[in-house]
């Protein structure tokens, strides 16, 4: 559900300060909320002090979900187990189906991102809002293992019944971001994501490169274009 390109007006790149952003995402969520993969992650570590959704939405009725117990988690199962086999699952912790649902660095650890995407998407409310974070470049990290690697046209093949709201780029530092815009409203068209490219790829010449690699420690040298650490953040909502 893509939406049309926005004529005569030209894409503005908007920066944002993530923290703040995850705050008003969580905010802007009907409750209750789960959180699918919830053990405490480095990137709700930051220099400020923790802050994990539990945190940002709990007032609202907060369910942590993960493959084992461990800190922040109250419901044990796997995101791609059966539908019912999942609602049974959640069962114990007394909420069934959600406001919001948070999906943060999950998919491309799940052998099967599809099935995730449509039992997160039935466990959702109508009304309701998904927000999911996804590496688009990054290197290998196994937890337990790395499959994937999604664009924000992947998620909105993943999440096809549901209507995308917003979408913005963020780093691996978990501090920056960037949206781009049209007319003061996020651009979900063609042209616009492909401007991805020119903000965030870094060509050098090759002196320039090997200078680069250089002061870099010991990497080996595979391309003369560089991207940062690139995470897509995703928020979509269920029709009511």
């Amino acid at each position: 559900m893509t939406q049309p390109p926005l004529n005569g007006s030209a894409p503005t790149v908007v920066p944002l300060a993530l923290k703040a952003e995850l705050d008003a995402i969580a905010a802007a969520m009907p409750g209750p909320i789960l959180q699918v993969d919830a053990r405490t992650q480095v990137i709700d570590r930051g220099a400020t002090g923790r802050r994990t959704w539990r945190d940002r939405a709990g007032a609202k009725g907060f369910v942590g979900a993960d493959l084992s117990l461990d800190e922040n988690v109250d419901a044990v199962f796997d995101i791609c187990w059966p539908l019912e086999r999942i609602r049974a699952a959640l069962l114990p912790a007394g909420h069934m189906v959600f406001g919001g649902i948070v999906c943060a660095h999950l998919l491309e650890h799940v052998r099967d991102p599809f099935t995730a995407a449509r039992n997160i998407a039935s466990l959702l409310a109508p009304g309701g809002r998904v927000f999911v974070q996804v590496p688009w470049v990054q290197a290998f990290h196994a937890f337990p293992d790395d499959y994937w690697r999604i664009s924000l046209s992947g998620l909105e093949v993943l999440f096809e019944g549901l209507a995308p709201v917003d979408a913005f780029y963020s780093g691996g530092s978990g501090d920056v971001g960037f949206r781009i815009t049209r007319d003061g409203r996020t651009d979900f068209s063609r042209p616009t994501r492909e401007a991805e490219a020119e903000l965030f790829q870094v060509l050098l010449p090759r002196e320039a490169s090997q200078r680069l690699l250089a002061q870099a420690g010991k990497r080996l040298h595979l391309s003369r274009g560089y991207l940062p650490v690139t995470v897509i953040n995703f928020v979509a909502e269920r029709p009511a």
